[in-house]
């Protein structure tokens, strides 16, 4: 019941998360296929590409929206495994419950990785919907990276059923998943070894703050680590 809670409670809260920030996701992405030979973007800076979307597809439609579904979706799905996992992981680590370091550590990875794993195909799908995004007329796309270029994705079960139908599952679904899930197993073993390691060294009492304190501090280690 226990695990019930845990992947209950992990899933929603990654993927509100997840949807709040959807704006700087597809802000990344967009900086990240840009091509400074054809500059789409005046200013390929984050800031740059926020004004310029916001300008052109709106503020809902052109930065908080796009791969939307998949994102939240994906954030479900992979948060559910990497968070809600990983308690009852690290006690069958620790086998007598006093879990250290390590197993804290290699729980981490090992859901992270797990997690990733599955949900890897709507992790493609999330990027490629971003990557397309842009306003639409006559079904070809007038603004975004693919500005000229016919719609190819009309939503995420079409997206998800053309990628498979056109590339497979390893080349296409699965692209880069290798990578893909090293990195979510170094990043969330970080993340969260960082997260429980904090909570118990900090002798503050149980509440909204320590909670936030360690979640940012866990952030900044896992990124920089």
């Amino acid at each position: 019941m226990n695990l019930a809670k845990e992947f209950a409670a992990a899933g929603p809260g990654c993927a509100v998360a997840n949807g709040l920030l959807n704006c700087f996701e597809t802000t990344k992405v967009k900086l990240q296929l840009h091509n400074h030979a054809k500059p789409v973007y005046d200013t390929p800076t984050t800031r740059g590409v926020m004004m310029q979307i916001a300008r052109e597809e709106g503020i809902v439609r052109g930065l908080m929206t796009p791969g939307l579904s998949a994102s939240l979706t994906r954030s479900m799905l992979y948060g559910s495994y990497r968070v809600g996992l990983y308690s009852t992981t690290k006690e069958w680590l620790s086998g007598d419950g006093k879990d250290n370091l390590s197993h804290r550590m290699l729980s981490g990875m090992f859901t992270g990785g797990l997690g990733s794993m599955i949900s890897c195909p709507l992790d493609v799908v999330r990027t490629r919907m971003q990557a397309d995004a842009g306003v639409v007329r006559n079904g070809k796309y007038v603004t975004g990276l693919k500005k000229g270029d016919a719609v190819r994705y009309r939503g995420m079960i079409s997206a998800f059923l053309t990628i498979f139908k056109e590339e497979g599952l390893k080349k296409g679904l699965y692209r880069g998943a290798s990578v893909t899930v090293l990195r979510a197993s170094l990043l969330n073993g970080a993340q969260l070894a960082s997260y429980d390691t904090l909570k118990r060294s900090l002798n503050w009492n149980e509440g909204p703050a320590l909670h936030f304190f360690c979640g940012f501090a866990s952030g900044v280690i896992a990124q920089t680590a």
